[in-house]
């Protein structure tokens, strides 16, 4: 059997918009510790990180901590990839337990978000948080400053930092991260791209980075987009990307989540991607299990191959993306029946009625092929 290894205990720092430290992006909802409690060495030292770095050292996962890239990998990837990709040169097998270095950094400052995403929640977004009437504070906490100067001591050892968020063109601490960061190191973005870039400081300081590579956050087009990425504009969506190709040679892609919303519209999106000189990068859904495909009855799982042997008959994918679908596939054919259209129809019902009443039958118009397949809503 091979052994697994992942660099990420030992060279990742990820911080959540509530001060929970993890093991990595996937390490939901296992956390190792609060930074409103404890400190950065305290949480990073502590008994179960070094018993997820044991456990890692031997050449397994551990089953609780690194359970969400364990399901991921049913779909060929995870994020033990992305930090192994970062860290080509760490040899866990040899590292020791008390040993880390923040090479691939991602933290969240807060929730704050312009979109209120259709599998998205109250613990990401604050238009959710608003829609949910959860209290949301926005303002800087006592433990941002200990981040910083834990960056600025190690910034030598930065290799990759991520600006996810909440959305990340909408938070004024990645100003002075920016400012932390050495020239050289990649900054990676995933944002959905819908601010106004003319007034937005952090893109105009991103702008004179020489290694960002920007993860556009959608998986749909159109109307179909403004339906699932609710509060962001189409229009200004390609708005934004005319602009950022134009005014810089920085690396651009789409990164989308497979799911139930655009399982039949595979090719329309990379059909509307290739056009505008863009790469499709896949990922798999963590939750929730009612947008999975994979977890609906035959109706629903016979729509989803059909697209996607037709998707896998193009000639223009790129491993992959070929990779991930042909992963994708083989796990329909081999999965067993499930059921959640009950709990997909009170989502709907949900969106429809209680959080975007303007949108009050658009799944039946945009996604006549699914609604039919799951009966009478």
């Amino acid at each position: 059997m091979n052994k697994t290894y992942c660099a990420a205990p030992w060279h990742g720092l990820h911080i959540n918009p509530m001060g929970d430290v993890k093991t990595c992006c996937a390490g939901d909802p296992n956390m190792l510790g609060n930074l409103n409690a404890n400190s950065i060495d305290e949480i990073l030292q502590s008994n179960i990180m070094k018993e997820i770095r044991a456990t890692l050292r031997e050449g397994r996962m551990h089953e609780q901590y690194c359970y969400n890239c364990i399901q991921s990998e049913r779909y060929g990837r995870s994020e033990r990839h992305w930090h192994n990709s970062v860290s080509e040169d760490f040899d866990s097998s040899q590292a020791a337990l008390d040993y880390h270095r923040p090479v691939l950094v991602d933290v969240r400052w807060n929730i704050t978000c312009n979109q209120s995403c259709n599998y998205c929640g109250d613990k990401c977004s604050s238009k959710w948080a608003a829609l949910n009437n959860v209290p949301f504070k926005s303002q800087v906490r006592p433990y941002y400053q200990q981040v910083h100067e834990y960056l600025e001591q190690h910034r030598g050892w930065l290799r990759e930092v991520a600006l996810v968020g909440g959305e990340p063109l909408l938070l004024p601490e990645n100003e002075l991260m920016l400012d932390i960061i050495p020239d050289g190191v990649k900054i990676s973005l995933i944002t959905n791209f819908s601010v106004d870039l003319e007034k937005n400081k952090i893109f105009r300081k991103l702008k004179n980075k020489n290694n960002v590579s920007w993860s556009l956050s959608f998986d749909n087009i159109d109307e179909r987009y403004e339906y699932v990425r609710y509060g962001g504009s189409w229009n200004q969506l390609t708005l934004n990307i005319k602009n950022l190709k134009s005014s810089t040679n920085h690396a651009v892609s789409i990164h989308a989540v497979y799911n139930l919303y655009n399982c039949t519209r595979l090719n329309e999106l990379t059909d509307w991607a290739k056009d505008c000189g863009l790469n499709v990068e896949w990922a798999s859904l963590y939750q929730p299990d009612y947008l999975d495909p994979l977890k609906h009855k035959n109706e629903i799982k016979n729509l989803a191959i059909t697209e996607l042997k037709t998707f896998l008959r193009r000639d223009d994918l790129t491993d992959s993306e070929r990779d991930f679908f042909t992963t994708a596939l083989n796990n329909f054919n081999g999965a067993e029946e499930q059921d959640e259209a009950l709990k997909l129809a009170q989502h709907i019902h949900d969106i429809e009625t209680l959080y975007h009443p303007d949108k009050a039958g658009y799944f039946l118009k945009l996604w006549p092929e699914l609604a039919c397949a799951l009966g009478p809503l």
